[in-house]
Parts: C-alpha cells; structure tokens; sequence
C-alpha cells in the first residue's frame, strides 16, 4: 500500500487488566488507512459510506459487518464530506488471549478462527457478513455500553459477550449459502467462472472473490453443481475448446492455450477422457461431410 498507511497499535486502547476495547465512532476523513497489531469485529451502526480495505473499496451500509485480522490495511469513510452524510462505526478491538480459554469451542477448520489466530496465513483478506435481523448491533450497543460503565463484572461480560458474538458469526460462515446476498449467488459464482475460465483461476481465487472460505466454497459448490470446481471448470474449458475446433482453424496448440491449457500433455489426454476422441480426431469428425 502508500506510504499513507498507517499502523494503530493496542497500547493506545487496551487497559492493563482487559483485553477487550469496544468504542462508537463516527467517521471521517482525516483517518488515514492503517494496519493494527489486533483483530476487529467493526459494524456499521449508522448512514452509509465506503470501506477502504486492502486494494478495495466497497460500499457500506447500517449493518455491514466485518472481521479483520492482524495486518489488514483498512478505513471508513462516509460518502460525502457534507455534514449530512453520516457514517457511524462500532468497533470491537481484541487480543486474541482474551478468547484463549474458549479457543476449543470453536470449530478448528473455521476460516474465522484461522484468521484470528494465523493472520499471516491469509494475508490481505478478511470477513464479511450483513447483520439483517439487527442481532449482532444490539450485542455491540450492549458491549459498547457495557465498556463505558466499567461497572464490576465488565471484563467477564465483555468476554462472553465477545465469544457470543464470535460464535454467531462462526454460524453465519459455516451456514452461509449462495443464496443471502447477491454476490454469493450460485449464478454469479457460475457467470464468473465462465467469464473467467481462461485464465488461471483456482477454486481459492473464486473463493475469495466471493468473500467465502475455500473450502465452505467447495463444499457448497458440490452441493448445488454435484460437481467439484476443478470438473466444472475443466467441462467450461473442454466444451469452449470444442466450439473453437469446429468453427476455426487455429491451431490445436493455439486453441488449448486460448482456453486455459498451456502444458499440451495434459491437454491432450483430458480432451481425450472427456470426448473420448483426441482434438485432431474430434475436428476430423465434425469437419468431414456425413454421408447418409
């Protein structure tokens, strides 16, 4: 990122005795984007603006959520500088020893969990839910409130508060389907791959294209294609290779490159397995007249 990057560091928020902070802000934009040395829940608790997180930017709205992992550049920003423009942000900020204790109640192939505790192993990516029922701000207005009182008891609350919220959220990554937001669609998945297929994407590239773990990404694709993403994509490839072999002529190395493949070898001998003839053959038997 530019040297506009900045990085926030948990000395600045955490008390001695707790590793939980909770705040209310509203944003602006004389906050440069930054990294920080722990992980955040942050949900948009009013207006809507923009998040400005790595190389993207995506439009947000009252109840987008996010959870973002050690090391992710990232900032809010309303809409507009006017002052009518509104972006109010909830920010839970945490260590992770603050969960340390509950760590086992957690599913261990979670992609949450893996971002808290393996930031380093998903460099540059993080979560992404929208909270439709208003659960999970009711929970933020609560800690906030909570974190302000500093009333006996606030550290055990905030924590079981923080793992409530954590394992909704874990539910909402396991359970999430194609189907609740217009990006997780099953047909934007399948219309991407198609207008993607010859390149080099991977099951993780689509995956994180759509804000899903990878291997929840597979698993739903099985499920709903009964295919798994490498048969998909190679049938796309194999079928296109097709059309090109018998409305062209350009050559079969051209033709296998133009479709994804550039070790021939393999192309060959898939082409093979799926057509049950060889590319030569196949555009043999489509190009000679049938004699009836």
């Amino acid at each position: 990122m530019n040297g506009r990057v900045k990085e926030l560091r948990g000395e600045r928020f955490f008390d001695l005795d707790i590793d939980i902070f909770v705040n209310r802000q509203q944003e602006s934009f004389s906050l440069c984007q930054h990294t920080h040395d722990f992980v955040e829940i942050c949900i948009v608790g009013e207006g809507c603006g923009f998040h400005y997180i790595e190389d993207q930017v995506l439009p947000v709205k009252q109840g987008d959520l996010f959870l973002i992992p050690i090391g992710t550049s990232h900032v809010f920003r309303p809409s507009s500088p006017e002052r009518d423009k509104v972006l109010v942000v909830y920010n839970c900020i945490f260590r992770n020893r603050a969960i340390e204790n509950w760590r086992h109640y957690f599913a261990e192939d979670s992609e949450m969990l893996r971002m808290i505790y393996y930031p380093h192993e998903r460099k540059g990516r993080w979560l992404q839910f929208h909270d439709k029922h208003n659960t999970l701000q009711a929970m933020f207005h609560n800690m906030h409130w909570e974190y302000l009182k500093r009333n006996q008891g606030c550290e055990i609350i905030l924590t079981t508060s923080l793992i409530q919220m954590l394992m909704l959220l874990q539910r909402l990554e396991m359970e999430r389907d194609f189907t609740p937001s217009p990006n997780n669609k099953l047909e934007d998945v399948l219309h991407y791959i198609k207008n993607n297929y010859s390149k080099n994407i991977t099951a993780q590239h689509v995956a994180d294209h759509f804000y899903m773990s990878v291997s929840h990404f597979q698993r739903l694709f099985k499920k709903s294609t009964e295919l798994t993403f490498i048969q998909y994509l190679q049938n796309i490839r194999i079928q296109k290779c097709c059309d090109l072999l018998e409305s062209t002529d350009i050559s079969i190395h051209e033709t296998a490159n133009l479709v994804g493949y550039l070790d021939m070898k393999f192309f060959h001998a898939l082409f093979r397995k799926k057509t049950g003839v060889t590319p030569r053959q196949y555009r043999q038997n489509y190009q000679e007249p049938k004699i009836d």
